[in-house]
């Protein structure tokens, strides 16, 4: 029988190379070292004392993370090395995970998982999670690094991104995932670039950041004037290109019930990987 450690009694280090090897095989690995885990641990609300590492013989074999926010909560993510696969072990940990949860009066659980995992999907199917929406990562080439005449971007303060979001959310009707919540871009000061955009005299704002493939846009959104969507996120993708000297602009996990799903559609993203978002209500 496995013993359980609280991840915030593990060391980070450790608990690192364990992510990394449980992940090595999976379909978009995920190659985590201690400060990517740690911004990412601030991003998402992950809880420590809510998450945990599972140990046979002293050795660990897998791990959950968890995040919470009021009442809601989200499984960032969870795993189990290749040799204890097929053992009942998962399910042990995700109980276990959500029992943690209902201690903390978390309501409502949300999670992704690839699309094309079907196996994975028809686990969380039999522990009560269900399919609400497609998150779809996009792409665009930039051919030309051109600006438009038309933007202005001043960099921005993050908590007037975070008052902006709101407002846009509200405005536009938007529908943002977790990782794209109000909340997660003030948490995420530091991690990416800031900033107030102008736009045909209507106000927006954008938030993006680089790595060594390409640029991405974490968000982007016009904050009352819905009819400019598309073209403020033609403007931006070229923006950020130019300023990060990338060819490629990506934006990752956009829900498909989302205005900028369909602004990234019309000025020219393309669809390379789909995730489901599954939720579970405890309550």
């Amino acid at each position: 029988m496995e013993t359980v450690k609280l991840l915030s009694e593990f060391p980070i280090t450790r608990f690192v190379e364990l992510v990394n090897e449980v992940f090595s095989d999976y379909s978009v690995p995920i190659k985590w070292d201690i400060l990517s885990f740690n911004l990412d641990a601030r991003e998402n609300s992950v809880s420590l004392s809510d998450s945990f590492v599972f140990l046979k013989d002293d050795k660990p074999v897998g791990f959950v993370v968890c995040c919470i926010r009021g009442t809601r909560g989200r499984i960032d993510a969870m795993g189990v090395v290749k040799s204890e696969r097929g053992t009942g072990l998962a399910y042990r940990i995700l109980a276990h995970a959500l029992d943690a949860l209902r201690w903390k009066k978390v309501q409502t659980v949300v999670l992704e998982v690839l699309k094309t995992e079907s196996k994975a999907v028809r686990f969380y199917e039999k522990n009560g999670f269900r399919t609400i929406r497609e998150l779809h990562s996009m792409m665009r080439e930039i051919e030309t690094f051109s600006e438009s005449e038309e933007l202005t971007v001043v960099m921005a303060d993050p908590r007037w991104i975070h008052q902006a979001s709101i407002e846009a959310s509200l405005n536009l009707h938007r529908s943002p995932n977790w990782q794209r919540e109000p909340a997660t871009l003030l948490l995420s000061s530091g991690r990416y670039k800031y900033g107030r955009v102008n736009f045909r005299r209507t106000q927006g704002y954008l938030v993006w950041g680089s790595n060594q493939e390409n640029a991405f846009i974490v968000d982007c959104s016009p904050i009352k004037v819905l009819e400019v969507y598309p073209d403020l996120l033609d403007a931006a993708s070229k923006y950020v290109c130019k300023v990060e000297n990338k060819r490629y602009c990506a934006i990752f996990n956009v829900p498909e019930n989302d205005p900028m799903y369909n602004a990234a559609l019309q000025c020219g993203f393309k669809v390379f990987l789909t995730q489901l978002e599954m939720k579970l209500e405890l309550y």
